[in-house]
């Protein structure tokens, strides 16, 4: 009858301890777990993204000296508004013309445009994970041109086809057209152009 009782007792015992002290353990494993599974599915991505920088580094790194040209002239990594009104203009007086009334906006991402003259930004590279090499994380910011020129038809759409072949990548956001019977056409135009900043 006692060994009943103990047994019982015991029983009772170890339900009582596992539903009040085990369980909550376990249960407090289980969210650890799934933590760590969280934490090492972030690792394997961050491995295979370093992979693909690596990749992305070493192939930049065989570019010839000429291609690393025409790319910085895609997108280049400073603001130089007053280069590129020159060049603007400069592709303008090769069709007969040039331009007025020119304005170079650059706008940051994330901050308020700002005017004429700007600053190059500062190169501030990111340590990857073993600290062997650096690269600067870049942001895509910027720059509005506006203008506005006198032309005949046929040469401003070859000055338009210019800067369409130019290696700079530009945005045309607007185009106006005041028409008359001179056969001289004044035009304003607005176009958006990109570079990259690195912090």
């Amino acid at each position: 009858m006692n060994r009943n009782i103990t047994a019982t007792i015991l029983i009772v015992l170890a339900a009582g301890i596992y539903f009040t002290v085990t369980q909550s353990m376990l249960d407090g494993a289980k969210a650890v777990q799934a933590v760590n599974v969280q934490y090492l599915a972030a690792i394997d991505s961050a491995d295979q993204l370093i992979k693909v920088r690596d990749q992305v580094l070493k192939d930049y790194n065989t570019l010839s000296l000429d291609d690393k040209g025409r790319l910085n002239k895609m997108l280049p990594n400073t603001v130089d508004n007053i280069r590129l009104i020159i060049d603007l203009n400069s592709v303008a007086l090769k069709h007969g013309f040039s331009l007025r009334n020119i304005k170079a906006v650059a706008s940051a991402a994330g901050q308020k445009s700002t005017t004429a003259s700007v600053s190059t930004p500062q190169m501030m590279p990111a340590n990857n994970m073993n600290g062997a090499n650096t690269i600067a994380t870049p942001i895509l910011d910027t720059v509005t041109v506006s203008f506005s020129v006198s032309a005949p038809y046929l040469q401003f759409i070859s000055f338009m086809q210019d800067l369409e072949a130019d290696l700079r990548i530009m945005d045309l956001t607007h185009l106006t057209m005041s028409v008359n019977d001179t056969g001289t056409y004044d035009y304003s135009l607005e176009f958006k152009t990109y570079w990259m900043r690195s912090q």
